[in-house]
């Protein structure tokens, strides 16, 4: 047992620990003064390492590091390649938590140490200058904004930027730490002391992943550069925390509203200045743990300036269930009491344009209190709006300015013209000109300001065109003693040519009377260059020509589409009782009996006559008969009827399936489609379906042998698709003709049964019912012979008068139970987990329960010969 404890002992031992502990770090330098050997210096390194005290499975704060100096010139690792420094710990001590928001709830518990490791290493001078890095493995999962699966895929890279030739002492950050609550206002300081008061510039900065380590063991870190980590969108390196939360440039301090609960990366990256010449760059990165506290707040999005109405929505954007009671001061005192609310999302009506300050104040008067004030300007009756003329590529586009201000004066005008990918296709006109080179859809914008602080933006499509839109008459025929008036659509101006039998040219809707075919042109033209041209042929004949179509014959109630050929244009036809039309060239007939259509086809003042007539056939009756039901083997005649040629559908089982009345003897039920046809004029084929369903009797009077003891009653049952039923003979049975009767015997009985369907099909089956003249029980053969042969290969009890088996076991001569069932029938066929067992004497027992309702228990012995 010592041996097995120490073996566990020394397996956790050897298992890696992983530095998910270290939530995050920096690293600084300081310039001590000249170095021991000539032309070098002295720095004191100093790395900080975070830790959240709450971890339970991470590594603690390592005793010592591994940092390596890498020149900046040459990358190569000082002063040898793998020559880093293992430096020790010098101090840990607590981070300092700044003071909770008032009244918050769930509070978060942060514990977090610092630890310092410093040491002092001179390096020669040079122009470049140093790098000095700290890698570790295995940053805490989940984080939120940067890829880190399981843990183990994104470590640390700690690092610091010494210049040249420089006496310099870089950055501290602050150490201290906040309580962060998700999609709440917060504030982190993020801000740095400078030792030699330098000028200081903060900006969120990319993090950086760890090197080759995959656990917290120390390793001599790569050189630069280093590979930035992976953000998770919408996460950026310069928007770690979401866009709602900025840093302030100048103090390094972090503020806006939280993201939602989680960890994040925050690295923060601080440039030094001296007489407007960067120095150095010094980063800090921090995994900032956003939990789910709360606290009672009040927050208001901007509304700079309300430009449609006197009417402003208010709603307090810190959504805390905390915030129990809300006050309004809508710094409007002309209103009255309508100044002041008490709603969680009022509306106020200003009584005039101007500026104002409102004011909220949630929870006011209890402890757990705030308040906020803001600005908003109200100006309404604000309008953006323009009228563009013209429409044609290549010409002038006129757009004018349409847009009002009921307050103040429009000062300001910005156009896009909406040509994809096009730098010039803006202006600051206020009704500017454009030309477009090609035709299409373009998104034309504009977008106004006004000097009361309004800025609108409206948007209309417009239509740019090769030619304007224009439409004129279609080609057209006229007799040459007609007279045609054109037609043409616009709203510039017209020219028709030639100047040939036409009553005004310039006009959109002339009169012409052309004696030949003449070809007349229109040239439409709108402002600026904008031009169409179209023309029309007026074809002029001197008589209408007119073919008529066969006279035909159709099946009565179908249609038929009339087709008369030559140059007329319109038609008339008699009677138009059973057309479609009686004004087409094409009306389709349905005819009710034999008709002649006369039509009258006319080319204006010219016309002609023609008729067509159209005799109908009735269509023949199918009559394939009556449905009926046959049984198996058996054959029928069908009766096909009404027409003079038939076909039956599908020809299965049919002697001549051409035959109005052939022969069927269908195996299964089957629907046959008879088509009729006759030769009397309608040459379209009809159809009726008649079903042979087709009965196969059966019957099964229950397993082939049966037994039974004296005086136990027998239930028997036919299972069968008929109706009516004899059992033959009627010995011991108290009914011959139910299909499910008693029987009673004292000795051995074999009946048949008679099965016979309502269509009068007869099946047969028979029944021997073996009587024992034995006591009900379990009757267990003494040996059986597992050998595959068929006989006596399995140990089955026979339950001689018995209504059910509760169960039959077997078992072994040491008494382990080999086999069981609560199935009548079933037995033990010698083997058991799958092993034959050898031969020899095994132990059997039974318990069921007898037609009269006794319990049997029963027991024996079996022997198994092999």
């Amino acid at each position: 047992m010592k041996k097995g404890l120490l073996f566990i002992f020394l397996f956790f031992l050897i298992l890696p620990v992983f530095a998910k502990h270290i939530i995050g770090g920096e690293m600084i330098y300081q310039y001590i003064g000249k170095g021991s050997a000539a032309n070098t210096s002295t720095y004191r390194i100093t790395l900080k390492l975070f830790r959240d005290q709450n971890t339970i499975d991470g590594a603690a704060m390592p005793a010592s590091v591994y940092i390596g100096i890498f020149d900046n010139g040459t990358r190569k690792q000082y002063p040898s390649q793998g020559a880093y420094t293992e430096v020790f710990k010098t101090s840990e001590t607590a981070v300092a938590v700044n003071p909770f928001p008032a009244c918050i709830t769930s509070a978060p518990n942060l514990r977090y140490n610092v630890a310092s490791y410093t040491y002092l290493i001179d390096l020669p001078d040079n122009t470049d200058g140093y790098t000095a890095t700290y890698q570790t493995c295995c940053r805490v999962a989940p984080i939120e904004n940067i890829e880190n699966e399981g843990g183990s895929t994104t470590g640390s890279t700690f690092f610091c930027i010494i210049p040249g030739k420089v006496a310099d002492n870089s950055p501290a950050f602050n150490t201290s730490i906040d309580a962060i609550c998700g999609n709440k206002p917060f504030r982190l300081e993020f801000g740095a002391k400078d030792p030699d008061n330098d000028s200081l510039v903060y900006y969120f900065s990319t993090a950086y992943a760890g090197g080759y380590s995959n656990n917290s063991n120390n390793i001599n870190p790569a050189p630069p550069p280093y590979n930035a980590v992976t953000y998770i969108t919408p996460y950026t390196a310069v928007t770690p925390l979401g866009n709602l939360a900025t840093i302030d440039p100048k103090t390094g301090t972090i503020t806006g509203v939280a993201p939602p609960i989680g960890r994040y990366v925050v690295t923060v990256a601080v440039d030094s200045y001296r007489g407007g010449t960067k120095l150095s760059t010094a980063y800090k990165d921090f995994i900032v743990n956003v939990t789910n506290c709360d606290f009672a707040g009040a927050r208001l999005d901007p509304k700079p300036v309300q430009c449609d109405s006197f009417v402003v929505s208010f709603s307090n954007d810190d959504f805390s269930p905390l915030n129990k009671t809300f006050y309004w001061e809508f710094g409007d005192p002309a209103s009255g009491i309508n100044n002041f609310s008490n709603l969680e999302r009022p509306s106020h009506k200003y009584s005039d344009t101007g500026v104002y300050v409102y004011k909220l104040v949630v929870n006011r008067g209890q402890d757990c209190s705030d308040s906020i004030t803001q600005t908003v300007k109200v100006y309404p009756g604000f309008v953006a709006d323009f009228d563009v003329d013209g429409r044609c590529i290549n010409s002038q586009i006129i757009i004018t300015d349409k847009s009002s201000t009921k307050y103040g004066a429009i000062n300001n005008w910005k156009w896009d013209f909406g040509v994809q990918g096009e730098q010039a296709d803006t202006s600051r006109a206020r009704n500017p000109v454009f030309t477009y080179s090609k035709e299409g859809d373009y998104p034309v914008s504009l977008t106004i300001t006004s000097d009361k602080g309004c800025q609108k933006t409206f948007t209309d499509t417009i239509k740019i065109l090769q030619k304007p839109p224009f439409k004129i008459t279609n080609d057209t025929l006229i007799c040459n003693i007609d007279t045609l008036q054109l037609s043409a659509t616009g709203t510039g101006t017209i020219v028709w040519s030639p100047n040939y039998n036409i009553n005004n040219t310039t006009i959109f809707n002339p009169m012409v009377s052309p004696k030949t075919t003449t070809t007349y042109y229109a040239d439409y033209e709108e402002s600026r260059g904008c031009t169409n041209r179209d023309s029309l042929v007026v074809s002029v004949v001197d008589r209408v020509t007119l073919g008529m179509p066969s006279d035909t014959t159709i099946c009565l109630t179908d249609s038929l589409v009339l087709k008369p050929t030559g140059n007329a244009l319109h038609f008339l036809w008699t009677p138009d009782i059973t057309l479609s039309s009686g004004i087409s060239p094409n009306p389709i007939a349905v005819p009710t009996g034999n008709t002649t259509y006369n039509v009258i086809a006319s080319i204006g003042k010219c016309n002609t006559t023609g008729s067509v007539t159209v005799r109908t056939v009735p269509y023949p009756v199918a009559n394939a008969g009556n449905d009926t039901t046959i049984c198996l083997n058996e054959s029928i005649l069908l009766n096909g009827s009404g027409g003079s040629i038939y076909e039956w559908f599908p020809a299965t089982y049919l002697n001549d399936s051409h035959l109005a009345s052939p022969v069927a003897t269908p195996l299964v039920t089957t629907q046959y489609v008879l088509q009729v046809r006759d030769t009397k004029g309608c040459p379209k084929p009809v159809y009726d379906t008649v079903t042979i369903k087709v009965v196969k009797p059966f019957v099964d009077a229950g397993p082939r042998d049966t037994s039974i003891v004296v005086d136990q009653p027998l239930q028997l049952f036919a299972e069968s698709n008929a109706e009516t039923f004899q059992w033959i003979p009627s010995t011991g049975l108290n009914d011959p003709f139910s299909q499910g009767p008693v029987a009673l015997l004292n000795n051995d009985q074999q009946y048949v049964v008679r099965a016979v369907t309502d269509g009068g099909c007869v099946a047969f089956d028979t029944i021997m019912v073996k009587v024992f003249k034995l006591k009900p029980g379990f009757y267990v053969p003494n040996a059986f012979t597992p050998n595959n042969d068929g006989l006596n290969d399995v140990l089955t009890p026979i339950a001689i008068g018995m209504k059910s088996i509760s169960y039959f076991r077997v078992f072994n001569r040491t008494g382990l139970l080999i086999f069981s069932t609560k199935e009548m029938n079933k037995g033990w066929n010698g083997s058991y987990k799958g092993m034959l067992q050898d031969s020899g004497t095994f132990v059997w027992q039974a318990e069921g329960e007898d037609y009269m309702g006794n319990r049997i228990r029963q027991k024996g012995s079996a022997t198994l010969i092999r």
